[in-house]
């Protein structure tokens, strides 16, 4: 590991308080200074759909699905149109994993994407948990399926998977099954992905999070004309949890009585496509590679992880991440309620937007006019059950963060 241009991140160090190289000296509830003020958007107590038949909104309604059906990513299309992923983690019976997100009487409803079929859990074509997601250039929806649901010991054959639709149609595109050898049906994790359209690659995220004994972290690498893939960083503790560094949110534990251990998360580009960034959950860590290391030929582990850069500390957890067009890195950071602004030269750390609406920041998205859209869903309340649904306060949240005025 190595940390480029160390005497600027010093200096930024000084001024910001940034922590670096695993120093633990640093006081990180301390308030900062924020950059930029978000704008509500959606706001909600408990999902609810657009149900194709009263019995399947009644069946929903009495077996409490509701309150295990938290809402995770975010992403606008060309059109404005919002989407979001429901992942079934907490309970395979939510009704959709990947949804339109609509608006009528002020009421936010689901309504499944592409279609109600395709998110039955016994179709072996569907889709069975959908968490990461993108939309293109040409407005084309990538979703990431992990392949597995709530009680699933493993992930079906075939189930762990990409797949592209034109989001107008909602006709399937392609799809791209990732094999056994790059994500193992009973530990992986799929969690988000990174496009590089110009080079028809996509990076996606592992956090192998299934796995006993701490997160079996990596990155899979697939070729978008050949659809072969490989994992690089397998296990790596570049990309795995960080024992020392417990996941807290909001001062309290992730998980009541038990660590939550998960590993590389956020993931994204540089606009040119030539370095990869991502986040660690369990721990503090933001990384960087620069891509020509892993387009090419495989290296030695050891090699490769000669070759990262970091870790830039940011003082907590994170989950999502976005690149801007002008290269700058957000990332939430799940531990201090913020979203922070990394400057990818300096490596600076900057508070963007933080506060008690900011529990557990899942999803970072930006929209076609270069304003940041972001998910907050106090997670770890939906995972212990903790989560309070007999009040009008929202559990989850949408917001858009107008950055023009950034310099």
């Amino acid at each position: 590991m190595k940390l480029k241009s160390f005497p600027s991140m010093l200096a930024w160090a000084l001024v910001s308080g940034v922590a670096l190289l695993g120093a633990s000296t640093m006081t990180w509830a301390q308030p900062q200074p924020v950059r930029a003020q978000a704008e509500l958007q959606y706001a909600w107590t408990q999902s609810q759909w657009n149900f194709a038949s009263s019995a399947q909104a009644q069946a929903y309604a009495q077996a409490d699905v509701f309150k295990r059906a938290p809402l995770h990513g975010v992403k606008v299309d060309r059109q404005g149109q919002v989407f979001v992923s429901t992942a079934r983690l907490v309970d395979a019976r939510v009704p959709a994993t990947l949804n339109r997100l609509i608006e009528r009487a002020g009421r936010v409803t689901l309504e499944p994407f592409p279609n109600w079929g395709l998110h039955a859990l016994n179709r072996p074509d569907g889709l069975r948990n959908v968490l990461g997601f993108a939309i293109d250039s040409k407005n084309q929806l990538w979703a990431l399926d992990m392949g597995f649901a709530a009680g699933d010991v493993e992930a079906a054959p075939g189930a762990q998977k990409l797949v592209i639709f034109d989001i107008e149609s909602g006709r399937e595109l392609r799809r791209y099954p990732l094999p056994d050898a790059v994500a193992d049906r009973k530990t992986s994790f799929l969690n988000d992905l990174a496009l590089d359209e110009r080079r028809q690659l996509a990076y996606i995220s592992d956090s192998g999070s299934r796995a006993e004994n701490g997160a079996a972290g990596g990155i899979i690498v697939l070729d978008l004309q050949t659809g072969l893939s490989r994992r690089v960083l397998d296990r790596s503790p570049l990309t795995g949890d960080d024992p020392d560094r417990p996941l807290f949110v909001n001062d309290e534990p992730a998980l009541p009585g038990q660590a939550l251990r998960v590993g590389i998360n956020g993931i994204a580009l540089s606009p040119d496509g030539e370095r990869l960034y991502w986040s660690i959950t369990t721990g503090d860590a933001v990384y960087a590679l620069d891509t020509r290391h892993i387009r090419g030929d495989a290296q030695p582990p050891a090699d490769l992880e000669a070759h990262v850069i970091g870790p830039v500390r940011i003082g907590g957890g994170s989950d999502g991440m976005a690149v801007g067009p002008d290269g700058q890195i957000y990332v939430t950071n799940i531990t201090l309620n913020r979203i922070q602004q990394i400057d990818p030269t300096s490596w600076g750390v900057r508070t963007l937007v933080e506060g008690p609406e900011w529990i557990w920041p899942d999803t970072l998205a930006f929209d076609r006019e270069g304003n940041l859209w972001a998910s907050t869903n106090h997670l770890n309340h939906a995972f212990s059950g903790q989560m309070q649904f007999d009040t009008a306060k929202p559990n989850f949240r949408i917001f858009k963060i107008p950055l023009g005025h950034l310099n």
